[in-house]
């Protein structure tokens, strides 16, 4: 039995992550699922945003599933939630895929996850601020090494993205990359990140695995997600030793909280990359997302009317179209017919 810790956090995270602990229970019974809170609302009482005694168990759990919080810019001392996980539980890659699901086509992204201009150093000094871009061989090294991993598992290039040109880290971190892709004998390609981001928008789909440090794989991420038809369809993964973190890559969206309408697919796609990861395998999921998105109404954001619970619904009745072959475990039809029984009889956007 895996330990899966969630996080649901506010805004629309609640209502997405129900959602995907819903179509994963469809999937299989061998995960627990564990509930913590944080965010602001922790903050206000213990002074973080997440209790020390939570923290510590999250740490022993195999994995965990994390829906969205509302950064405020005003709120003194506040750190954000997510960057604060990243940074405790040593998550150093993010992985997102950005999926085309009519067609099935994916643009890979990785990004390095705790360093550069996200590393946390800084200060401001008589009238001048200063934000320090670090860049680390034991850094780089890693994150070439996932991403190299990630392009041999898609049997695929590495395109490593950068500004070499301009910035000593970029030719650092470029150096780094170039021999260790050449140890584990995978091509890479580079391009200078301005020009990168026309190639990206033009011609996404030919790009291999995308490699880039912080900054700039947190920008090329969200604008890769035009290619998606929606932000809210996108999963990411976050990678350390030993343990992962997945996340819908949207916001808190709370101008549509609690109306039941926001797009859960981005969650379920990232509970599909946590079974993955689990060695559970999440297939199954994905396609059974890619033949509801073909016939099935969708949620606003991609033109449709449908709810946050009809989505669900939807998707986890696709699941008994699946092929056998793409199932590691035994497809489960007893329980899934059970799950939508039980979900078309209480569905209610409280529920879902």
């Amino acid at each position: 039995m895996y330990r899966v810790a969630v996080l649901p956090g506010d805004g629309i995270g609640p209502e997405v992550i129900s959602s995907a602990v819903k179509v994963i229970e469809a999937v299989t019974d061998r995960i627990r699922f564990e509930y913590y809170e944080g965010g602001v609302e922790v903050f206000k009482e213990v002074g973080e945003p997440i209790r020390e005694e939570d923290l510590e168990e999250i740490r022993r759990s195999d994995a965990v599933l994390f829906g969205a919080t509302t950064t405020p810019f005003d709120l003194s001392g506040y750190k954000s939630l997510i960057l604060t996980l990243r940074k405790e539980l040593g998550l150093y890659a993010n992985l997102r895929v950005v999926p085309e699901l009519r067609s099935g086509r994916e643009i890979v992204i990785v990004r390095e996850n705790s360093e550069g201009l996200y590393s946390g150093i800084g200060s401001v000094v008589n009238g001048r601020a200063v934000d320090v871009r670090l860049i680390t061989r034991e850094g780089a090294e890693r994150i070439a090494r996932f991403a190299i991993e990630e392009a041999k598992r898609r049997d695929t290039f590495l395109t490593f993205v950068h500004k070499a040109n301009v910035l000593v880290g970029d030719k650092f971190f470029r150096r780094i990359v170039f021999e260790t892709a050449r140890e584990e004998g995978v091509e890479v390609r580079e391009a200078i990140v301005d020009s990168f981001t026309i190639r990206l928008v033009r011609d996404p789909w030919d790009q291999g695995v995308i490699l880039s440090e912080n900054l700039f794989g947190d920008i090329l991420s969200d604008l890769a997600t035009v290619h998606a038809g929606s932000l809210g369809v996108v999963p990411s993964g976050n990678y350390g030793d030993g343990i992962a973190l997945f996340e819908p890559v949207h916001g808190s969206a709370p101008d549509i909280a609690g109306k039941g309408i926001a797009n859960p697919i981005g969650a379920i796609l990232s509970g599909a990359m946590l079974l993955d990861y689990l060695g559970i395998g999440g297939e199954p999921i994905r396609e059974a997302v890619r033949r509801y998105v073909r016939n099935g109404n969708l949620t606003l954001d991609m033109g449709g009317s449908a709810t946050t619970g009809e989505v669900t619904r939807g998707i986890i009745g696709e699941l008994f179209e699946v092929p056998e072959e793409l199932w590691v475990e035994e497809l489960r039809i007893g329980r899934i017919s059970t799950d939508i029984s039980r979900i078309a009889s209480n569905g209610t956007k409280a529920d879902v």
